[in-house]
């Protein structure tokens, strides 16, 4: 693991713990009893991704926000998935990362989660089968 995702990775770790303590706390105020508490989900780990080169620093960058599956579930162009980091940053205050790393993160991005196109291009929904 390079330096960089060992820092996002204490980050997600740090932030995670935080987030999961605090919720905790709230559903026992909520439901008035410390007996209440759910059941975490399991914690995803880069391995359950699509294997390939910055896997690791692209997913502990993404992960102190939020879950990888959203990022998993979607299917961009390298265009598109700047366009949505950049969005990231101005809109939710997300961490400007430019130059390299920035690089590396759309390398891995639009390699494993590439733009989806139906097959034969847009079809009309009115169109006759």
């Amino acid at each position: 693991m390079s330096g960089a995702a060992a820092r996002w990775r204490q980050l997600a770790v740090a932030l995670g713990g935080i987030a999961a303590v605090a919720a905790s706390c709230l559903l026992d105020v909520a439901d008035g009893t410390a007996q209440s508490r759910r059941e975490r989900p399991p914690q995803e780990e880069p391995e359950q991704y699509p294997d390939g080169p910055n896997r690791e620093d692209t997913f502990y960058f993404c992960t102190p926000c939020h879950s990888f599956k959203i990022v998993a579930a979607q299917g961009m162009s390298r265009e598109r998935w700047d366009e949505t980091l950049t969005f990231m940053v101005t809109r939710h205050k997300m961490p400007d990362v430019q130059g390299q790393d920035r690089e590396k993160m759309l390398d891995y991005l639009s390699t494993v989660f590439p733009e989806r196109r139906a097959p034969g291009g847009w079809k009309s929904p009115f169109a006759p089968r």
